[in-house]
């Protein structure tokens, strides 16, 4: 079992270790973990040491299975901004092109999978939660998109494993076997493996505490096939326990006035929301070492949110401390 780190190639987190990939390895070393799963975009820096990458995690765009479900109510003239981060491209035929090539840096820098969200929501949702879509729609389109991205391939297969991710959205949650099934038996490809988050799961479950929320994660393991445990091949370990927020702030009308709000206005509401909801915490509770224990997956990433290279490293040394006590008991 690798134990791997969240990092992105953004300024935001470059900043901490000077933009230097070899004080990134220092730090990797140093929280005696083997490597970053490595949130990019459409470009990359070349000089990234091949042996620092375990995985990569791609952009996920929230909208993007209304351009592939319903093309003709995307506006023509929506916002460029909007059409490259929400919507993922302007059309079905970019957004191919655009995956296409995102998975091709995931093959260069030698990821052994990337993640994908499958998910959507519509803005004003987050706050209303009246989806769209429901999760059959959107696992439907998810595997009618990549069997069209991985027909570009050699045999039809990825140049690098898809590790699909559950969120707390219509789509994949991880919450229904029927759901699961549905998805992939109409993928037309087999180079995949299931990314499992827990502090997702937790949000879908609306959990307001931790020993809550590893009691509810391990009810929802012991509910999936051993087929699906069996593709749980990395698991984003962190712990979420927004219940109470989320019982207060959502299943409401968004504010006055938001549909009209530039979508960089909308995300800059959102994004407080979303750290609220999704707090990427350690565990310090010893039995969640049960969910790693049943699962066995081959990658664990301690996946945190910080805001500084200190607060990273206490958390990742919190959670690190709390599953070295118990593989010691």
């Amino acid at each position: 079992m690798k134990e791997i780190l969240n990092l992105s190639g953004y300024s935001v987190d470059m900043e901490r270790y000077n933009y230097s990939w070899e004080e990134v390895k220092k730090f990797v070393h140093a929280m005696e973990c083997s490597g970053v799963e490595l949130l990019i975009g459409g470009e990359y820096d070349q000089t990234i040491p091949r042996d620092l990458i375990s995985s990569v995690h791609l952009p996920g765009w929230l909208g993007w299975i209304r351009l592939w479900r319903e093309p003709d109510t995307v506006p023509i003239d929506c916002d460029p901004y909007k059409l490259a981060y929400y919507y993922g491209a302007a059309s079905q035929e970019s957004l191919i092109q655009t995956f296409c090539a995102n998975l091709k840096n995931a093959k260069q820098l030698g990821a052994a999978y990337a993640v994908f969200h499958i998910t959507h929501i519509e803005l004003e949702d987050f706050f209303t939660r009246n989806h769209r879509y429901s999760s059959f729609e959107v696992l439907s389109s998810a595997a009618s998109f990549l069997n069209a991205v991985c027909r570009n391939f050699w045999r039809g297969e990825p140049p690098v494993t898809l590790g699909f991710e559950n969120l707390w959205w219509p789509g994949l949650t991880f919450l229904s076997q029927e759901e699961i099934d549905y998805f992939t038996k109409q993928l037309a490809f087999d180079n995949w493996i299931f990314v499992l988050d827990t502090g997702h799961m937790m949000n879908a479950l609306n959990v307001s505490h931790e020993e809550e929320g590893i009691f509810q994660v391990l009810s929802q393991i012991a509910q999936l096939s051993h087929a699906t445990r069996q593709r749980i091949k990395s698991v984003h370990f962190q712990c979420s326990v927004s219940g109470i927020y989320q019982k207060e702030h959502c299943f409401c009308d968004p504010p006055f006035g938001f549909a009209e709000l530039p979508y960089a206005q909308q995300i800059s509401q959102l994004m407080p929301m979303i750290a609220e909801i999704d707090q990427h915490r350690p565990f310090t509770n010893g039995a969640c070492f049960r969910i790693l224990e049943i699962l066995k997956p081959e990658y664990v990433v301690h996946e945190f949110t910080s805001t500084s290279r200190k607060e990273f490293e206490e958390k990742i040394k919190t959670q690190k401390n709390t599953l070295k006590k118990c593989t010691e008991l």
